[in-house]
């Protein structure tokens, strides 16, 4: 075996791997003792096979599975021994001239592949960094809002003639066919869709005025967030959802209009619990704790992204563009992304390549982790979250473990949990490092401080996605 690599330049290079007939032989030839013993074929006793046919049925498949399991070994094992500093994985040279696996002959065979490179840089972090934390400054008018907001969450549904801005639909989802016909065996269940929490203004205006009896077709995607609110909305598995791109058909049965509760005791128990709060006063009061809160959160969160970007703009630094956009749409491509996908997303894309290197180097330094059992937890905060947001506050164990048992079927969702924990812990990190000083904003230059901007009607829509 000879393995060997050539920089092209700082940031590209190729390794070589020389795979020798010895190195592949003896196991590919053990391999096809073991199928002779167990292939059957009319004219020969069990085992008879001769070995120039089975060599000609299995020899190509099983040099070619051995020769992989060479190469899959052979580049990490080099790689770690000569501690490359990779970014993505490597990739097959495009202009590779594939080997002829002969079983007869077993041939000294050679591989190219490209690898790209993480530049060197230096961290330019120091305790002399200033930046502010914008809190937001909890008045009437805000509570106001605030108490407008929940009425609605724990408002009753009625029966309506056609849905309103706010209201929500319900029939069945058909999964079409690339002709926009019904698909044989495809995805059918009945579900709702809540014009109230569509973040796709666009869909939302089209949605708006549908009737019982109406019939659309429908981009899952843009009725739902996320894979498991998708997958929940269709009845089958995270994973399925994530690589599902049908479109749907909806029919809708009924439409649900929403009358917003009186704001009375009944109002406070079912927010607070039972006898919590037993007046105005202190209503207003719990509200403006909860509000402090939740801000409190939202203030770290934009605190965060103002960081982020002060820390990036410090830290230009180039990468192997081409070859990422490569490996990008290769790694990809079982969700179909295609290069001008990539091409059309590829400063999003090389920023956050950016951003991991800078954090993985904290990272390192600091000495970061986070455990299954913090991801678990997280999980399980999140679901319950979603659930109160529905008026579901006291939703039982059983409802949120099956939920957050959902979130976990998911790979996607798993690393945006196990990232947004290391995140916080190297949140930690900056709030221990930086000057940070504090600034009481209204409500409405909060937003936009948030989002750049301005807020919408209501609190609970604005900043919950603001953040992603």
């Amino acid at each position: 075996m000879k393995v060997t690599h050539e920089l092209k330049d700082e940031l590209n290079g190729v390794i070589n791997i020389v795979v020798e007939t010895e190195d592949y032989k003896p196991k590919v030839e053990t391999t096809l003792k073991t199928q002779r013993k167990r292939a059957q074929m009319p004219g020969f006793r069990p085992g008879k096979v001769p070995m120039g046919m089975v060599k000609k049925m299995y020899g190509p498949t099983v040099i070619a599975q051995e020769v992989n399991d060479i190469l899959a070994k052979q580049l990490d094992e080099y790689i770690k021994e000569k501690d490359l500093k990779i970014l993505g994985s490597p990739l097959p040279k495009e202009d590779n001239n594939l080997p002829e696996f002969d079983p007869n002959t077993y041939p000294e065979m050679e591989f190219n592949y490209e690898i790209g490179l993480a530049p060197d840089f230096k961290l330019k972090i120091s305790e002399k960094d200033k930046f502010t934390k914008y809190n937001v400054k909890v008045d009437d008018a805000l509570l106001n809002k605030y108490t407008d907001d929940l009425a609605r969450r724990y408002g009753s549904m009625k029966e309506a003639d056609k849905a309103g801005e706010n209201d929500m639909l319900n029939g069945q989802f058909v999964e079409l066919d690339e002709n926009g016909q019904p698909k044989e065996n495809g995805i059918k269940h009945t579900s709702s869709i809540s014009l109230e929490f569509l973040e796709d203004e666009k869909i939302k205006k089209e949605l708006t005025g549908k009737k019982p009896g109406d019939v659309f077709e429908v981009n899952p995607d843009r009725v739902s967030k996320g894979a498991p609110d998708k997958a929940a909305m269709l009845n089958i598995s995270a994973e399925e959802a994530e690589s599902l791109k049908s479109k749907f058909q909806y029919t809708v049965d009924k439409v649900f209009s929403l009358t917003p509760a009186n704001v009375d005791q009944a109002f406070y128990d079912k927010i607070f619990g039972e006898g919590t709060v037993k007046s105005d006063e202190e209503f207003k009061e719990k509200l403006s704790e909860n509000l402090t809160s939740m801000f409190e959160r939202d203030a770290d969160n934009v605190l965060q992204k103002h960081i982020r970007e002060d820390v990036l703009k410090r830290h230009k630094m180039e990468l192997p563009d081409e070859f990422l956009k490569r490996w990008v749409v290769k790694s990809e491509e079982k969700k179909g992304v295609t290069p001008e996908d990539v091409e059309k997303d590829y400063d999003k894309i090389s920023e956050q390549i950016l951003w991991d290197l800078i954090t993985n180097r904290l990272i390192d330094e600091h000495k970061i982790e986070v455990k299954h059992e913090e991801v678990v937890e997280q999980i399980k905060n999140m679901v319950k979250q979603q659930l109160a947001q529905y008026g579901m506050a006291d939703a039982d164990d059983e409802m949120v473990n099956q939920m957050a048992s959902r979130y976990m079927e998911s790979q996607e969702e798993l690393r945006k949990v196990y990232d947004n924990l290391y995140g916080e812990k190297l949140f930690d990190v900056f709030k221990n490092t930086f000057k940070i000083k504090e600034k009481e904003v209204d409500f409405d230059e909060f937003v936009k401080l948030a989002t750049g901007k301005a807020p919408k009607k209501g609190i609970l829509n604005n900043l919950q996605n603001a953040f992603k």
